[in-house]
C-alpha cells in the first residue's frame, strides 16, 4: 500500500518549487515509471512507483499505474484519480488548452489523457455513469484521433445505457472506423431497428473479425491472451472484444 500525495499536496509542491525545477523533477519522475511499466516485479513496481511520486507528486502516471495494478475497489479508486488527472494539469501548466484537438500527439499530454482513462473507467465500474461518459466525450474532443480507443469504450457505454441517439451520432463520427469493436455495434444496432441494410451490415462486422461470433456463441468470457498487442483480425482481438462486451 503506497500513501500517494493529496490535491494539497500537489499545491504545495507547485508553489515551492520553480517552472525549471518543476519540469527536471518532472522528466526524472517520469524515467521511474518507465522502468515501473517495463518490470514483472510488484515489489519493484511499488519501490519505483515511490519514487517517482517522492521526485514529483505530478507525475501522474505513478497514481494511475498504482490504481492499475492494486485490489482496490473502483471506489476507492476514484479520489487517486482525480488527483491524478489534478496533477497533470498542472504539469501542462497554462498551456493545457494549446494542445487541444491532438492531445495523444505530444508526449506531455499522454499521463493526463492515460488518467483521464483510467478515472472514467473506474467512475463506470462504481456506477457513477454520467461523468464517465463526460470523461469520455471530453477526451475526442481533445483527441479526435482517438489513439487510446476511447470510442470504443464509449459505444459500449452508450449500448448498454441504450442510448440509441447517441450511439448514432458516436458511429457515424467514426463511419471510417471499420475494426470489430464498432462493427459489430453497428450490426446490432441495424438488427435492432429493423433496418433492410441489417444482413449487409452484419456481413462487414463478420469480415472484420470471423472469430468473434463463434466466441460469444459461448456466452463466457474467455483467458485473456498475454501479449500486449492486438491483431487485426486475429483471436486476440476477438477475446479482447468479448471480454469487454460481454456481460458476465
Amino acid at each position: 500500500m503506497i500513501k500517494l500525495p493529496t490535491k494539497k499536496r500537489v499545491d504545495l509542491y507547485k508553489n515551492a518549487v520553480s517552472s525549471e525545477q518543476l519540469q527536471l523533477d518532472l522528466a526524472a519522475a517520469q524515467e521511474f515509471m518507465f522502468d515501473a511499466w517495463e518490470t514483472d516485479d510488484l515489489e519493484i513496481v511499488l519501490k519505483l512507483i515511490r519514487k517517482a511520486i517522492k521526485k514529483s507528486p505530478l507525475c501522474a502516471d505513478a497514481y494511475s499505474f498504482y490504481c492499475e495494478i492494486s485490489e482496490e475497489t473502483p471506489e476507492s479508486k476514484i479520489g487517486t484519480l482525480e488527483t491524478a488527472l489534478y496533477a497533470a494539469s498542472v504539469a501542462l501548466g497554462e498551456d493545457f488548452r494549446e494542445f487541444a484537438g491532438n492531445f495523444w500527439g505530444f508526449v506531455e499530454t499522454c499521463p493526463n489523457m492515460r488518467a483521464k482513462a483510467a478515472l472514467a473507467d473506474a467512475l463506470w465500474e462504481s456506477g457513477n455513469f454520467s461523468p464517465a461518459m463526460a470523461h469520455c466525450r471530453e477526451m475526442l474532443k481533445l483527441n479526435p484521433n482517438d489513439h487510446q480507443g476511447i470510442r470504443h469504450l464509449l459505444t459500449k457505454y452508450y449500448l448498454e445505457l441504450e442510448m440509441v441517439d447517441d450511439l448514432t451520432l458516436l458511429l457515424d463520427d467514426y463511419s471510417g472506423d471499420m475494426r470489430p469493436f464498432l462493427q459489430y455495434t453497428r450490426a446490432l444496432l441495424a438488427y435492432r431497428q429493423s433496418s433492410p441494410d441489417a444482413d449487409d451490415i452484419a456481413k462487414a462486422a463478420i469480415s472484420s473479425n470471423r472469430h468473434i461470433p463463434d466466441l460469444l456463441s459461448n456466452c463466457k468470457l474467455q483467458p485473456k491472451s498475454n501479449s500486449e498487442y492486438i491483431t487485426l483480425g486475429g483471436m486476440d482481438e476477438a477475446i479482447y472484444y468479448v471480454n469487454n462486451n460481454l456481460k458476465p
